[in-house]
């Protein structure tokens, strides 16, 4: 399968934590992450209560939840464009929107951006926007390759 978008380094010294709002549930993370996407399809905005979704991917063996896991809550999301079930990790008591793993790619874990503790939003600028076909219309163009629907990624 062709890429469409060549993955971050394999650099695996970096280290991560993150939780969600009210800190019942916390992960860590080893290592970079494989892509980082900004999703704009319509589930992402209803999940996300925003205009789209921030998500850093990793190798699922690269993310490791260390508090809470049992009381994790998924939501089955079966009504996908490409008609692929995604589950929608989040906290139960807070709401907070954790992880995302496509049951078509589950070796990857998409981890929701704002969840990540320290200035990730710095560290981790998205590469691509997907779903723009969903895009507002009134946000400027952020320099990025952009894609209708998810692209093919593979590693660098």
């Amino acid at each position: 399968m062709a890429s469409d978008v060549t993955a971050l380094s394999n650099h695996t010294d970096a280290h991560h934590t993150g939780k969600c709002l009210c800190g019942q549930i916390s992960y860590e993370i080893t290592g970079q992450p494989i892509f980082i996407a900004l999703c704009h399809c319509v589930n992402c905005k209803k999940w996300t209560g925003t205009g789209s979704g921030w998500y850093a991917f990793f190798n699922k063996e690269q993310v490791h939840f260390t508090q809470g896991q049992d009381t994790l809550s998924t939501y089955t999301d079966t009504d996908t464009f490409r008609g692929t079930t995604l589950l929608r990790n989040f906290c139960p008591t807070c709401g907070s929107n954790l992880t995302a793993v496509l049951t078509s790619r589950h070796e990857l874990t998409g981890v929701t951006a704002g969840t990540i503790e320290g200035d990730i939003c710095e560290v981790y600028k998205p590469q691509i926007e997907v779903y723009c076909k969903d895009r507002p219309k009134w946000l400027p163009e952020l320099g990025m390759k952009q894609f209708d629907i998810t692209p093919n990624v593979s590693r660098a």
